[in-house]
């Protein structure tokens, strides 16, 4: 029970990054859109690639913990 309640804390952790990646993202999106230089408009563009890298990275942990989460409850239920 103890590592199910760490997965749950853990994912919801994760869930309180992603929401902030999503804000930087819709920052950096904005920044690209009508940024006022060339110079910003391309430091727009990398953070973007950063913040898309680090997304994907969460997303995929995420998908671990449900998989793992998954795994406890069918286990629980043989029982």
């Amino acid at each position: 029970m103890f590592k199910q309640t760490q997965l749950h804390q853990e994912f919801l952790d994760l869930e309180h990054h992603m929401r902030l990646l999503d804000r930087q993202l819709a920052d950096a999106l904005q920044r690209i859109r009508h940024g006022s230089s060339p110079d910003l408009v391309e430091k727009a563009k990398q953070d973007e690639r950063h913040l898309l890298t680090e997304l994907d990275r969460l997303m995929t942990r995420m998908r671990a913990i449900e998989g793992q989460l998954l795994q406890i409850q069918k286990s629980a239920t043989r029982h």
